[in-house]
């Protein structure tokens, strides 16, 4: 059976999600924000094996435990686009006021369907936040990162952004799935694919 848990985060309160499979153990962290100690003793409680770290993007809020990993040997996955703002400003740290941030990933991830550790996953290229932004689609949950909110969707002017994909993806994408579908965004509360295709603001929004 997979089930999941969630944290928020620090510097700014990133939905940090733990997937894990009861039964080999195995788990994935989707968007290791700050806090990664406190993630890795919940982890350690539950006697988990951490398979990946698996990042929706790359802007800081959602990576800056990823340095910490390399300790540990968490392999660290995230699109070719966005895998090179781990290492430069545009990963937003410095602007947003929390220094120089700089890190590697191990792997790229590309769309489609894949596994990690056994689980798996859906990987959807949800351009628009940044341009490598993707959503995973685990054991019928979205982890949709800064793409989709609860009637709301990511912001596009920081860099790489851009309004026109982000609303690309969403209505050709993501609200292309299933209506039941659970909504686990990066940040604030959960929601469906069918109360968003109702009531989205981006389905209204032209700027």
């Amino acid at each position: 059976m997979i089930k999941y848990f969630v944290n928020q985060v620090n510097p700014i309160g990133a939905n940090c999600y733990v997937v894990y499979d009861t039964e080999s153990k195995n788990c994935l962290i989707i968007d290791l924000g700050g806090d990664f100690y406190k993630i890795k003793r919940q982890i350690d409680d539950l006697n988990l094996c951490v398979k990946g770290v698996l990042l929706t993007h790359g802007h800081f809020d959602h990576v800056m435990g990823v340095s910490e990993c390399k300790k540990f040997g968490f392999p660290i996955y995230i699109s070719r686009a966005d895998s090179q703002m781990l290492s430069s400003n545009t990963n937003m740290a410095k602007a947003f006021g929390f220094g120089d941030f700089s890190c590697t990933a191990d792997e790229i991830l590309v769309e489609g369907k894949t596994e990690v550790g056994g689980i798996e996953i859906e990987v959807i290229k949800t351009s628009g936040h940044t341009e490598g932004s993707l959503c995973f689609l685990i054991d019928g949950k979205l982890f949709s990162g800064d793409t989709l909110f609860a009637l709301s969707y990511g912001r596009c002017e920081l860099p790489s952004g851009d309004y026109s994909k982000i609303r690309e993806s969403i209505k050709n994408k993501l609200f292309k799935l299933d209506g039941n579908i659970l909504v686990l965004p990066g940040h604030g509360n959960s929601t469906t694919i069918e109360r968003e295709r109702k009531y989205n603001p981006i389905n209204e929004d032209n700027y």
